[in-house]
């Protein structure tokens, strides 16, 4: 046994020392008494309390909208379920830029503008209710059709109302898997940034926003370190009340139900709006929402080479497939060799690292390079690999841990070596799922923003989505959508892609 420790030791060690180092110099350097004492005044408080407004707010209300899809999706089977289980692909694969560029066009439409919703907290909550509600959609949904429908029969034989049953009844019992999805929402809320400082407006300034603009005003790197540890802090306090909560797992099958006609409306426009938002984003790369002309010329003139001088497109989509591409190979590779070397220490650390501000840590990386002029290219790199593990660990948990022990068993007893037993049977079995997390986690870094602009990259290395914000922010709004277009059509390609290997896997698991 002793024998196989060490690699465990060595591998969560190294782990744990990536995450310690850039924030040691970080907290070294900038711990200084009198700055943190300066900096913990009304302003930060202010920033403190419309953080977690605007995120309760806002995971509140996605949770409200979700409640009657999610029922429709637990008990039906045809195209709307399937187009509403779908929507999962918009929090963790639609770029926020695109959500940024459409609800800017939207919100400026001529009978939309007059609501004066964009630049108020109403935009916030719209694009935030848009992005997080897929996700209590999604646990819901399967939670109600895992309950048994004993339960059910036996609340209606008692009276109880189709309602009565959902809150009473139900509810309780998915308590656990609703926190779940709270937590997440809650979490992308109070780290979100973009949203925030597009849609919001310089009114609006959260934590994460703070952070970020430290870099862009007074550089006052103390300052952004107690606004990012006050932050962690609070999420990791937030997600420590998950041990208040009974764990079980829920043992019933799915049936289908009748259902009031209006579950099936709300849930029609509900799908309508969250497809019709990303439809929206691509055909106005091509239509003009204001002049009703349609015209490809936008797509012209973003590959054209006068544009290319003051919008690096090709080099910025260069730039971020690279960059993507081997932070997401290095991903897989150490999180295959975390699970297989699996600590609840180590998982702990992992899934606590979502409540790290992206901002802070992007900074923390900033300073590296001033200390000690490490490529920023490289930087990026170790910045996208240490924020996707988490994500690619969830995708290969299942799967990579609970691999059946007896094969490797037999392997080793027959002489065979760990690294033929890998390449030669455990390979082939989960090579699907391996190119399912490669492909997710690509997407994922495809439409990363936070960490690239916090680094202030957009001159010296830069990438597709500062590229798209540079275009924003000059109102060029269908050169933006022609590009995020472009993204988004990459980003599907790679889901859906993505979602066969699944099903390939699904296959192999059941064989």
């Amino acid at each position: 046994m002793r024998r196989y420790k060490y690699p465990k030791i060595i591998i969560n060690s190294i782990y744990l020392l990536l995450w310690i180092l850039p924030l040691f110099w970080f907290v070294r350097d900038f711990w200084v008494m009198e700055e943190i004492q300066n900096s913990l005044d009304r302003s930060l408080w202010r920033t403190v309390v419309f953080t977690w407004k605007q995120s309760i707010y806002s995971s509140c209300l996605a949770f409200i909208v979700a409640i009657i899809p999610a029922r429709y999706l637990a008990y039906h089977k045809n195209l709307l379920s399937k187009i509403l289980e779908s929507l999962l692909f918009i929090p963790f694969f639609f770029p926020v830029l695109s959500t940024i560029g459409i609800f800017s066009i939207v919100f400026n439409l001529p009978w939309i503008e007059k609501f004066s919703i964009l630049y108020s907290m109403k935009a916030i909550l719209i694009a935030h209710v848009f992005y997080n509600s897929p996700i209590f959609v999604k646990y819901i949904g399967e939670s109600l059709r895992r309950i048994p429908k004993e339960i059910e029969e036996s609340m209606i034989l008692d009276g109880a109302s189709s309602w009565k049953i959902f809150w009473k009844g139900q509810l309780p019992l998915m308590m656990p898997q609703v926190f779940k999805a709270f937590i997440l929402c809650f979490t992308y809320c109070f780290l979100s940034f973009a949203i925030l400082l597009s849609l919001g407006g310089i009114q609006y300034q959260s934590l994460e926003v703070e952070i970020a603009s430290t870099l862009q005003g007074d550089f006052n790197f103390s300052k952004a370190m107690i606004y990012g540890l006050l932050q962690f802090l609070m999420l990791l306090s937030v997600n420590s009340l998950g041990i208040l909560l009974p764990d079980y797992e829920l043992k019933g099958s799915g049936y289908s139900k009748k259902m009031p006609y209006y579950t099936f409306l709300f849930s029609a426009l509900y799908a309508l709006f969250e497809c019709g938002i990303v439809l929206a984003s691509i055909v106005a790369s091509f239509y003009n929402y204001f002049t009703g002309e349609f015209s490809l010329r936008a797509y012209q003139i973003i590959f054209s080479s006068s544009f290319q001088e003051e919008y690096p497109i090709w080099r910025s989509l260069g730039n971020s497939f690279l960059v993507a591409g081997i932070a997401t190979l290095g991903t897989v590779i150490i999180v295959y060799f975390l699970l297989r070397n699996y600590s609840r220490i180590i998982e702990l650390l992992i899934f606590s690292n979502l409540g790290i501000s992206g901002a802070f840590f992007a900074m923390t990386l900033y300073y590296i390079y001033v200390l000690y002029e490490v490529p920023f290219t490289l930087l990026l790199v170790f910045a996208y690999f240490m924020t996707g593990i988490p994500l690619a660990y969830s995708f290969l948990y299942q799967n990579v841990k609970n691999f059946p022990k007896d094969l490797q068993e037999m392997a080793l007893l027959d002489g065979t070596s760990h690294w033929t037993y890998f390449w030669k049977i455990q390979f082939p079995i989960l090579r699907p799922l391996f190119l399912l997390s490669f492909l997710q986690s690509f997407a994922i870094f495809l439409g990363e923003f936070t960490l690239a602009y916090t680094m202030q990259l957009g001159d010296i290395f830069p990438v597709v989505s500062l590229v798209n914000y540079s275009l924003l922010v000059d109102k060029k709004y269908l050169e933006s959508s022609a590009l995020s277009a472009v993204l988004l059509l990459l980003i599907l390609l790679l889901f859906f892609l993505g979602e066969c290997l699944k099903v390939r896997g699904e296959v192999h698991e059941e064989a």
